[in-house]
């Protein structure tokens, strides 16, 4: 886990949420299901799909970074339930300790990959949320980032499933272990990814009716590529500089920013040459390697506050402040957690150990009794959507 620009004056906060709305009901009326999910473009894919379907509202993270108020988000739906899509380099593990802190029932839906998690999610989608797919499978690239929003947006209109796939994906076998029996199957790709879409039809040549449909990279799309490197690439370097890395890991942390910023450096200039497939094939590799940096830090971070007390608590006061600013706002009276968050921040000053740790395990109790009571107050003030999405309080 690390927190992007994290504990107060350590790093800075920064809060990504997906809205959809499609009309409401009131939040009291039934159960609210929270999906949390990283902005990995197919995880997203996989996550607003769920909700469209079930009415699950859609809350995101920077992938791989940790940020209180994306937990204080989840907390003012006053959910029955949370499901995480993707693996803990991408949602990473903090959430889970907040929200079960919160007595929140919280499952993770993932693989070591976004296609290992794209199974995991078809597999629990079917057996426990009942979804049956109707007669149309979607396979993707599961990099491609242009072709993953038609797939997605073709999906939702037809009811079917989206596998994403690698070279090595083969997507008939899938089906098999699901039983889908499409009548129908689409391959979407951009042509930036025509090799593995080769090879994707390869597999699947015994299948009768097969589209295919190619997605043009326009310049939005090379420009949204290179942005989202560009992100993950500042992300990765903020990593670094709070971190200390073994020589080793040094050596290949460097090899590899250096490579993504080659790539990013690439994309540039084939956008300002109107070569937006280059561009966008460039910008794609640029993020995969700057995540690689930001899995290896976040590691490193998670260590380091493990073994820092004081750090730790930096972090839990800063947690804790953010969510009684949302208990406040619905009307939640927060004076006595307060008062003992201050006392908190005097024992971390005066590195009272003993101190800090009993005063953090009574905050922790008062504000799971103070949430559990004033959940009723949180759904007051929100109006969940009809089909996905969120209204915000």
């Amino acid at each position: 886990m690390i927190w992007k620009k994290g504990v107060a004056l350590l790093f800075g906060l920064m809060l990504v949420t997906t809205t959809l709305s499609f009309g409401g009901v009131a939040a009291a009326d039934r159960p609210v299901t929270v999906i949390l999910v990283s902005d990995n473009e197919a995880d997203c894919a996989l996550a607003e799909y769920l909700a469209n379907v079930t009415g699950a509202i859609v809350v995101t993270t920077e992938w791989g970074t940790y940020d209180p108020n994306v937990t204080a988000e989840i907390m003012s739906y006053a959910p029955d339930d949370v499901i995480i899509i993707g693996g803990p380099d991408a949602v990473v593990e903090q959430y889970v300790n907040d929200l079960l802190d919160l007595n929140i029932t919280v499952e993770r839906w993932w693989g070591q990959n976004r296609y290992e998690t794209n199974i995991a999610v078809i597999g629990n989608a079917t057996l426990k949320l009942r979804i049956k797919f109707e007669n149309s499978v979607i396979v993707v690239p599961g990099n491609d980032t242009g072709a993953i929003k038609e797939a997605l947006r073709r999906a939702i209109k037809v009811h079917g499933i989206i596998i994403f796939a690698n070279d090595t994906t083969d997507p008939m076998r899938i089906m098999a272990k699901f039983q889908i029996m499409p009548r129908n199957i689409t391959v979407i790709h951009s042509r930036v990814m025509m090799r593995v879409a080769e090879r994707i039809r390869e597999r699947m040549k015994t299948h009768a009716n097969i589209t295919e449909i190619k997605v043009n990279v326009t310049p939005e799309m090379a420009l949204e590529a290179i942005n989202a490197s560009e992100e993950r690439l500042e992300t990765a370097k903020e990593m670094l500089d709070n971190v200390t890395l073994d020589p080793r890991e040094e050596m290949l942390v460097t090899r590899m920013l250096a490579l993504a910023e080659r790539e990013l450096e690439n994309a540039k200039d084939a956008y300002d040459m109107g070569k937006y497939g280059r561009a966008y094939g460039q910008a794609i590799a640029a993020k995969a390697h700057a995540e690689f940096v930001i899995r290896v830090a976040s590691d490193e971070w998670e260590t380091k506050v493990r073994f820092e007390p004081t750090m730790r608590a930096e972090i839990f006061v800063h947690r804790v402040e953010v969510q009684l600013n949302a208990m406040e706002r619905a009307g939640i009276n927060v004076t006595e957690l307060k008062a003992l968050v201050e006392q908190l921040k005097t024992a971390i000053k005066n590195r009272d150990y003993d101190a800090i740790d009993s005063l953090m395990e009574r905050i922790t109790r008062k504000l799971l009794e103070l949430y559990i009571h004033g959940r009723g107050k949180f759904r007051e003030r929100i109006v969940l959507p009809v089909h996905s999405g969120h209204a915000r309080p």
